[in-house]
């Protein structure tokens, strides 16, 4: 994930910080006040309070935060 779309995310961080509520309503609110600096720290407190993996904590909250990163439908050449 590159730095610029964690900053667009950490601008509006009571979006985010709603969204994150809503799927993972484990998530404590206190730990989500203010934008922690890596995706990194969202995911590890996801994974402990959600009995997840850190890769699987990583990979549901990235497709939660930046849905524009679904995989892309693959074009094959024609013939």
């Amino acid at each position: 994930m590159r730095q610029m779309e964690w900053t667009r995310i950490t601008q509006n961080w009571n979006q985010a910080a709603a969204r994150l509520k809503r799927r993972f309503p484990l998530v404590e609110g206190a730990e989500l006040s203010a934008a922690p600096p890596q995706v990194e720290e969202v995911a590890r407190h996801v994974a402990d309070r959600h009995d997840l993996t850190l890769a699987e904590a990583r990979r549901e909250v990235e497709d939660l935060l930046f849905p524009q990163r679904l995989p892309e439908q693959i074009q094959r050449p024609a013939g």
